[in-house]
């Protein structure tokens, strides 16, 4: 197949661009991006796993996103990622994971399986139970001791 210079030159300008995203659809993890003042078909959003373990995670109408077309062909172009805008920074520390929760944040501080925490602002609710405003009855006040865990 033989192209001319100008489709040459538009798929070598399409192989990585940025856009905004208009629209998202959570079931088939797909989105739909504005490119300068075209907007694109539904495409794919890359997560960071697939496999066994997955990680979904779609990005939010407005945010900023890098598009990659292989061989710069937008019918099979995906959205790789985001960028920071507006304000939105990485974070303070860009070394230490932080995920801003829109409400509350999760920092791994330390190396993380050695001698690190998870520090969470906010409430964490695991089974319907809230760590925050789960409380225990019957328990002895002071140095007292309930004994030792069961299984």
């Amino acid at each position: 197949m033989t192209l001319s210079a100008a489709e040459a030159d538009r798929r070598i300008g399409n192989v990585l661009t940025v856009g905004r995203i208009v629209s998202i659809d959570n079931a088939t993890g797909r989105a739909i991006v504005q490119v300068g003042d075209l907007e694109s078909p539904p495409l794919q959003v890359m997560q960071l796993r697939s496999g066994t373990i997955r990680m979904h995670w779609m990005p939010s109408v407005g945010e900023q996103v890098t598009i990659a077309a292989p061989s710069g062909d937008m019918a099979r172009a995906f959205v790789m990622g985001s960028l920071p805008v507006d304000g939105n920074m990485v974070a303070p520390d860009a070394g230490q994971p932080t995920m801003d929760l829109g409400g509350g944040t999760l920092r791994i501080v330390g190396r993380l399986f050695i001698d690190g925490d998870i520090e969470v602002t906010g409430d964490v609710v695991a089974s319907g139970i809230s760590l925050v405003h789960h409380r225990h009855g019957g328990v002895i006040p002071g140095g007292g001791s309930t004994g030792e865990p069961n299984g």
